[in-house]
């Protein structure tokens, strides 16, 4: 049996034992965590604003480059605009990083005690990493993250374009060109300053880096442009044909009868009076009051009243002082209200329902295909005419016109004709009456398929008498 003294003594054994096993522990524990940060950086530990605390210098670089990557410095404009935004690993070799992580690593060892892992405090390393960046450096890196995977493409100004209706402003295109020299500068001097790989660095402003559009849509000379075109465009002209009837020129007019030109922010508008009188002349068509139809009686009693389209010619309204009035409105850049001149020394509204057109005129019908010529109320001859196609859409225009003048032997020379006449006497512009000889036949339906270009195809022998007897300015009416 084991007495009572002898458990005591045993007892007494174990308890000394403890603080042994005790201080055998702790003495591991230490020497293990000795032992340990000797390859891996203390508690505390930063390099360049980056924890690598309890890292080995391999995984403190990399942690190093990953700052690097993620934090990014960003390079404006003067004008407000954003260039880029680059990684500071863009700017530090990684060969660089791992150069300093080592660095910092040895300059611990060399003043860290071997209790130091115990101790709270901090252990800072300071790195300059960008301070031998330099403008060339960073002009490479800078080109190669404007236009590595993108195009250049050129600024391109704002610009007043013609169209039919007047004009529109065409906006600017900024393009992405850089003064990549200037943002380089800039760069090289943002990031000397630059000391921490986490902390975001101050935004990076470069000096009219930016290469936009000379002119962009609000530019004093484009506006300075518009203001031209407006005052030309714009221009109040009226004209008042009477009896209520007014039309304002609209822009569209006033482009449409213009030749302007826009060079180096100068505008230049000059009206055409060829366009103009074109102009006027519809205008007049649509407007006038000498367009009513108006009835004469012919001088054979028999013969049923005729009714035709007065002045179609201008001999009521004077289209040619109307057409000068609006050239000169145009030219001298006016506010002008013009009032058409009307002509009526041989003509009042009344005059042809109760009085004769008079005793020496051609009368031309477009459905009979007839023709009538009377000398001082002598019917001289009379015969069927053709007259402008139908399907060639050179009908020939209905009216009251004057003989131009007379001609023979003569080539009547067009786009798609080259023919000889005998007798020529024109009425309305280019279209008139003269021989045919190609023909054959006359009246009838012929006109519809294969009438003339507009004028009156008239037999030889009815031409010949009609040459003989009428004059310039005797009246032909075509109804």
């Amino acid at each position: 049996m084991v007495n009572k003294s002898e458990k005591k003594t045993s007892l007494a054994g174990l308890l000394w034992l403890l603080p042994v096993v005790a201080l055998l522990f702790l003495g591991g524990i230490t020497g293990y965590y000795t032992y340990r940060y000797q390859s891996i950086f203390l508690p505390g530990t930063e390099i360049a604003g980056t924890d690598c605390s309890n890292m080995t210098v391999s995984e403190a670089a990399e942690a190093l480059k990953a700052a690097a990557a993620d934090t990014r410095i960003t390079l404006g404009d003067s004008s407000g605009a954003q260039i880029a935004e680059i990684p500071l690993g863009a700017f530090v070799e990684d060969a660089r990083l791992e150069e300093a992580a080592q660095r910092a690593f040895s300059k611990q060892r060399e003043t860290a005690g071997l209790l130091d892992w115990l101790l709270t405090r901090s252990h800072v390393h300071i790195e300059h990493f960008f301070r031998d960046v330099n403008a060339g450096k960073t002009a490479a890196v800078l080109e190669e993250t404007l236009y590595g995977d993108t195009p250049r493409v050129s600024p391109v100004s704002a610009r007043v374009e013609l169209t039919d209706e007047g004009y529109r402003v065409v906006e600017e295109e900024q393009g992405n060109i850089v003064d990549v020299a200037v943002g380089a500068a800039a760069l090289a001097e943002g990031l000397w300053k630059v000391e921490s790989l986490t902390a975001e660095p101050p935004a990076v402003i470069a000096d009219r880096a930016v290469m936009g559009p000379a002119l962009t849509a609000d530019s004093p000379e484009i506006k300075a442009t518009t203001d031209a075109l407006d005052d030309y465009l714009l221009l109040p002209v009226t004209l008042d044909f009477g009896d209520g009837e007014e039309y304002a020129l609209t822009a569209a007019d006033i482009r449409s009868v213009s030749d302007i030109r826009i060079r180096s922010g100068r505008v230049r508008c000059t009206p055409d009076p060829d366009k103009v009188r074109a102009l006027t002349d519809d205008l007049a068509d649509r407007y006038a009051y000498d367009g009513v139809f108006a009835k004469f009686r012919h001088v054979q009693d028999s013969r049923p009243y005729v009714y035709y389209r007065v002045g179609d010619n201008g001999w009521i309204l004077n289209r040619d002082a109307l057409a000068e009035q609006v050239l000169q409105a145009l030219t001298d850049r006016e506010a002008a209200v013009v009032a058409p001149e009307y002509d009526c020394t041989w003509y009042w509204k009344d005059y042809y329902k109760y009085n004769k057109v008079g005793d020496t005129y051609i009368e031309i019908s477009l459905d009979n295909q007839y023709l009538w010529a009377y000398k001082d109320g002598v019917l001289v001859v009379e015969t069927p005419v053709v007259t402008g196609s139908v399907a060639g859409r050179s009908d020939t225009r209905r009216g009251c016109f004057r003989i131009s003048y007379k001609v023979e032997d003569v080539v009547l020379r067009g786009p798609t004709w080259n023919d000889h006449v005998d007798f020529w006497m024109p009425f309305d512009g280019d279209i008139g009456l003269h021989d045919s000889s190609w023909r054959d036949e006359y009246g009838g339906d012929i006109y519809l398929t294969d009438g003339s270009h507009g004028c009156i195809n008239t037999p030889l022998q009815a031409m010949r008498i009609i040459y003989r007897n009428f004059r310039d300015n005797d009246i032909v009416i075509v109804y």
